[in-house]
């Protein structure tokens, strides 16, 4: 078989470090080169749409694709920063939902005699220590509701209102310092899994998909975890690149979100299991979190939300 005249060019991907791209180069990078020739360059960063601006104003490497939370790639769209698309129902959308990944709290069983929960998280006199926070009113702001028993139906009628906000921060500034940061995924992990905090908020793949005397160290609340949806999006600088095009096509296929979902891990420890007694089966479903409320509202609320986590 003759050679090829020349090599395809390699196409950068920007995703989340840690278990996400790994699990992704697995089933998903490495397939798509192998099926198209296309070398995939793999980068990760923090997903905002700040640092994507940045990335298109002073370009170091041309991307064709990155994934982000489905309300960054709302906002991303809104500033022009990425390609939009037609939908199955005929709608103009920025992306589609690829992957759903829990988002748990996770603590060191070495430390609890009894499974603690969100309210647990805010008692720092009975279990004083550091606990993990992701610095993002998403999914922080929710975990402070549900901490002060709010139901997560009514999570986002609380925070659409202004005293509801301000009832979200008042109980943060509770444990404000014995909070230990953290901006991504692998961050989330690395914290709990060095000892960095006791308890703390972490995707549950990163505890899942840890070394086994690791992973058994930590257990999950399964009961009050939160679903964040992530997706693909096109920069604009890549909106008439066929093979950028191609690929984010590819990426968002039935068949790769299915991929994911299978490598991804997802599911309750047998130690989890027999823990809860009964309580995770069937598992209860997760509160998604709502992409449509922080498409409108992150701008504002994260403005507010730095200036409060900036000043301890």
């Amino acid at each position: 078989m003759a050679k090829r005249a020349h090599t395809l060019r390699s196409l950068t991907v920007l995703t989340f470090a840690g278990k996400i791209a790994q699990t992704q180069k697995k089933v998903l990078f490495t397939p798509y080169s192998q099926l198209s020739g296309h070398p995939l360059l793999c980068r990760t960063w923090n997903g905002e749409p700040s640092t994507l601006r940045q990335q298109e104003e002073h370009p170091v490497h041309s991307l064709a694709a990155v994934m982000m939370e489905c309300s960054s790639l709302q906002i991303g769209c809104e500033m022009g920063l990425l390609t939009k698309e037609t939908d199955s129902r005929n709608q103009i959308v920025c992306s589609t939902p690829s992957a759903s990944i829990d988002y748990a709290m996770a603590w060191d069983r070495f430390r609890f005699e009894v499974a603690p929960g969100w309210a647990d998280f805010w008692d720092v006199a009975r279990h004083p220590g550091r606990r993990s926070l992701r610095r993002d009113p998403r999914t922080t702001l929710e975990i402070a509701l549900l901490a002060d028993g709010i139901p997560a139906d009514a999570l986002y009628r609380v925070l659409n209102s202004r005293d509801g906000l301000n009832h979200a921060f008042m109980k943060l500034d509770q444990i404000r310092p014995y909070i230990a940061w953290w901006s991504t995924p692998e961050e989330a992990g690395q914290i709990l899994l060095s000892g960095g905090a006791l308890m703390g908020l972490v995707p549950t793949g990163e505890i899942l998909g840890a070394q086994a005397d690791s992973r058994d160290k930590f257990g999950l609340l399964w009961k009050q975890r939160l679903l964040v949806q992530y997706g693909w999006g096109v920069p604009h600088s890549a909106a008439h690149n066929n093979a950028s095009l191609a690929l984010a096509s590819w990426l968002e296929q039935p068949a790769q979100k299915q991929a994911f979902a299978n490598a991804w891990p997802s599911l309750p420890s047998m130690q989890d299991i027999t823990a809860a007694g009964g309580a995770l089966s069937p598992l209860p479903p997760a509160t998604v979190v709502d992409d449509s409320f922080w498409g409108q509202n992150l701008p504002a609320i994260a403005e507010r939300f730095h200036r409060w986590a900036a000043h301890p």
